[in-house]
Formats: structure tokens, C-alpha cells, sequence
């Protein structure tokens, strides 16, 4: 899930999906996170993503900060 995040042409999943901008395989990445339990909605799934990008630095992860 997450290499396919970091390859997104756009800044917010909420907004694509919005938008109707998403492919139909990153709508499946926010459908699977719905039937595995992760989110609620796909609307949901689209936060959790954008916030996973906001809050999370991979270089900052790399450190262990």
C-alpha cells in the first residue's frame, strides 16, 4: 500500500477521490482498507491516507525519530 501512496500524482487522496481523479486501482487500495477493517467508508480510508502522508516523514522514519 504504501509504495503505491508514495507514487501518486496528487497531494490528497480525499480530494482525488473527490474528484473522481483516482485510478480504479488506488479506489481498490481504499476499498480493501474498508473490507479489512482499517476505515469505515473509503471517504475515511482517503483521510487516513492523507494523514499517514502529512504526519508521516519516511526520512524521519528512517532516523527512528
Amino acid at each position: 500500500m504504501s509504495d503505491q501512496a508514495e507514487q501518486q500524482p496528487f497531494k490528497s487522496w480525499q480530494r482525488a477521490l473527490a474528484d473522481n481523479k483516482l485510478t480504479p486501482d488506488q479506489v481498490q487500495i481504499l476499498q480493501d482498507m474498508v473490507d479489512s477493517g482499517q476505515a469505515q467508508s473509503v471517504e475515511n480510508a482517503a483521510g487516513i491516507l492523507d494523514w499517514q502522508d502529512g504526519i508521516i516523514d519516511p526520512g524521519e522514519h528512517m532516523y527512528g525519530f
